[in-house]
């Protein structure tokens, strides 16, 4: 695959030709890369669909998507810069395939900076210094410290397995994140090739609270036979 030099600069030209054998090429091996970059530029959350990468030049790619919510669909595209631009057409995968797996890395600032984490965080927590800290002794002592109308709530609930149920669901909801986990981490690994060390991010992010960070990690693993080569 041949590339054109142009400009003083040392500025790289990439034809119309080596554009569209590139983008042909991620379209069929890599979209797991394409939805990473594409949801990395997202303002919304909605998952896209019907990826293309369309263009290549030295300095950016231009991939188009479609973005449904309800009934309502919008054809949409994003711009990739590359700063440094690409040296050569040779080079435009292996760059355009690093900074996929940039953007499928997960933040741990997520815990506290998304709404449905966060609570789901608190939630488990609470539940396990209710079982390891307080036990049933010390729960028992704050239901009949609370008001009455709380009381009654949780008699006509619970009765007096409260604190079974309290328990029973912490290690639930400890054992079910941990399956979920391994589950999700070795399909990041297996299928989007992703590094050990995001992988092992993924993994602490899920068992923290379970579907809200799955629900973005399997966007990247939902295309078989889509690895980053």
């Amino acid at each position: 695959m041949s590339s054109n030099r142009g400009g003083m600069d040392g500025t790289i030209i990439i034809n119309e030709e080596q554009s569209k054998e590139i983008c042909d090429d991620l379209n069929k091996m890599h979209i797991n890369v394409l939805t990473a970059l594409v949801t990395g530029k997202q303002s919304t959350n909605v998952t896209p669909t019907q990826i293309n990468a369309k263009k290549l030049s030295a300095n950016t790619l231009t991939i188009s998507f479609v973005e449904c919510e309800g009934t309502m669909c919008a054809l949409n595209s994003v711009n990739i810069s590359f700063n440094p631009p690409i040296k050569s057409a040779a080079d435009a995968f292996h760059r355009i395939i690093q900074e996929g797996k940039t953007a499928m890395e997960p933040h741990f600032s997520w815990l506290v900076t998304e709404p449905l984490p966060l609570i789901i965080m608190i939630i488990i927590v609470a539940l396990g210094y209710a079982t390891l800290v307080l036990k049933e002794a010390g729960l028992q002592t704050i239901v009949e410290a609370s008001p009455l109308p709380i009381q009654k709530t949780i008699s006509v609930l619970f009765g007096s397995f409260f604190f079974v149920v309290v328990r029973a669901s912490f290690y639930f909801s400890i054992f079910a994140h941990a399956a979920e986990a391994v589950y999700v981490t070795t399909m990041l690994r297996v299928k989007a090739d992703l590094g050990y060390l995001a992988c092992v991010k993924w993994f602490l992010l899920i068992c923290c609270v379970g579907y809200p960070v799955t629900s973005k990690a399997i966007k990247f693993i939902g295309q078989k036979g889509n690895k980053l080569d």
